[in-house]
């Protein structure tokens, strides 16, 4: 139980990290602000654009493919929290259960 103890709070902390990288992490889409953090950056409608030939620079291009992959890391950090917390509660109630 204390191992899984351990395993929640440090996955914990990763997902406060990634939080707070994304919050600081901007693109340049008009409707980003805090409470969005968590949407992809394809999530935003685009404006059109005038040519075909008009492209984003490849800094911002970049900075999009960070912010998804952070996106993902998060996802995936959420789902693993949400296991061993189930785990975790789990093993509570089996520890209530076999005292009685």
């Amino acid at each position: 139980m204390i191992k899984t103890i351990i395993i929640i709070s440090i996955f914990y902390f990763i997902a406060h990290y990634i939080i707070k990288n994304l919050r600081h992490l901007r693109t340049g889409e008009p409707e980003e602000n805090n409470s969005n953090y968590w949407m992809f950056t394809y999530d935003f409608k685009e404006t059109k654009k005038s040519s075909i030939f008009d492209r984003d620079s490849t800094e911002i291009l970049e900075k999009r493919k960070i912010k998804n992959k952070l996106i993902i890391l998060l996802y995936l950090t959420v789902v693993i929290l949400f296991i061993y917390s189930n785990l975790f509660f789990t093993q509570l109630l089996l520890f209530i259960l076999e005292k009685n």
